[in-house]
């Protein structure tokens, strides 16, 4: 349970590179929220200021001096990580809003049209104890490739979670999601009609939103007809994800195996990211390639698990075999078992409800302890010596 303390009258700001337009702007939003500093300070003297006057809030000036504004915010997560910092802009960039948030920035804010999120962000500063810590773990679930069992995991590792824990699973795989069909859910509402109040999004309003399982696990679903979702906003997924993540112990989110700007987004907020493939060629040379692809993406390799799903004794790739070619340690295995997992499926259930005591179920428990172990150290790469003969077909990293 999340320690939340006493909140403070106004948090302590400081601003950085900004213009007197966007200042005079900034002063007429935050006169209520926060003690603001007379001038803004140029780039060249910003990491003095901030440590000499540790303000709860810094806010960046940041499309106009792009490089220094990301040169600061690597600067600031190493000295300064309990600062909440804050991007201004003039106009919403998927590519910027990326490079922000891979750099430490919390918030981007497009002025003066999210002049409320602005706000919202320097006001939830003020409290003490809303810190990174006090939030939720988030994890993204990901595909090799299609059909490798993503969406089956997340439902039933979720539903595992649920039974003493806060969990929301989130379905941000825009281009066919099945969480809430895999859970037997016809939901009343989906992402899609949250997505319009997104830039407002709250505790209150996601968990009006959401269906609620037997297992009390509750899931923001995708629409059956996908083309009520028009264009989706980077930072409306932002939104929502930070929003799960105060509310909920546990934010499973389902990315599928494309990678759009949405999944892109949740992969760079993830305190874990379990990547799921099968003992085939196919399945394991497609994880290598999306590991090699993740790391582009920012995503450090001690954030991402390794699932190997439907394992079974004549697999043609053995487990060694796939740790060593991609020089990463599997961090579970789930047995194959088509006949209770395609049942299950088929109705709706829990593989639980189909077999406890199948191999597969018990297997679960693996994944759930991933999670609620999750500090611990993460595995240790395999040698180089160790490759194994795939290791020649993918190349070296």
């Amino acid at each position: 349970m999340r320690n939340v303390q006493a909140a403070r009258t106004a948090a302590a700001v400081v601003i950085i590179g900004l213009d007197r337009d966007t200042l005079g702007l900034v002063r007429e939003a935050l006169a209520a929220e926060a003690v603001l500093p007379s001038s803004s300070t140029a780039f060249g003297d910003a990491i003095t200021v901030v440590k000499r006057n540790k303000p709860d809030v810094v806010l960046v000036g940041f499309q106009e001096h792009l490089d220094a504004a990301l040169n600061l915010g690597e600067v600031l997560q190493r000295e300064a990580p309990n600062v909440t910092l804050v991007a201004l802009a003039t106009a919403s960039d998927a590519s910027t809003i990326l490079a922000a948030m891979r750099v430490g920035y919390k918030e981007y804010v497009v002025l003066p049209a999210d002049v409320e999120r602005l706000r919202k962000a320097v006001h939830q500063a003020a409290y003490s104890g809303d810190l990174e810590e006090d939030k939720g773990l988030v994890v993204s679930v990901c595909g090799a490739k299609g059909g490798v069992g993503t969406t089956t995991l997340l439902s039933n590792l979720a539903a595992e979670l649920g039974a003493i824990h806060r969990v929301i699973a989130l379905d941000l795989d825009f281009s066919m999601g099945d969480v809430a069909p895999m859970l037997d859910l016809n939901p009343k509402d989906t992402i899609a009609d949250v997505l319009p109040r997104a830039s407002s999004m709250d505790e209150r309003l996601l968990t009006g939103a959401v269906a609620v399982h037997r297992t009390k696990v509750h899931v923001l679903a995708q629409p059956g007809d996908l083309s009520m979702l028009g264009d989706v906003v980077p930072d409306d997924i932002f939104s929502i994800i930070n929003s799960a993540a105060k509310g909920y112990q546990f934010v499973l989110m389902d990315i599928g195996t494309h990678f759009d700007e949405p999944s892109e987004i949740a992969l760079s907020v993830s305190d874990m990211v379990l990547l799921v493939t099968t003992p085939d060629v196919i399945s394991v040379r497609d994880a290598f390639r999306r590991i090699k692809l993740l790391e582009q993406l920012g995503v450090e390799a001690d954030r991402i698990r390794l699932i190997l799903n439907r394992d079974h004794k004549g697999a043609y790739v053995s487990q060694a075999n796939i740790a060593s070619s991609l020089q990463m340690e599997i961090a579970a295995v789930i047995p194959n078992d088509s006949k209770v997992v395609d049942q299950a499926i088929n109705q709706g259930r829990l593989i639980r409800e189909i077999n406890r005591k199948s191999d597969v179920a018990q297997s679960i428990s693996t994944l759930v302890g991933l999670l609620t172990h999750s500090d611990e150290d993460s595995p240790e790469e395999a040698e180089e010596e160790s490759k194994g003969f795939l290791f020649g077909m993918f190349g070296k990293k």
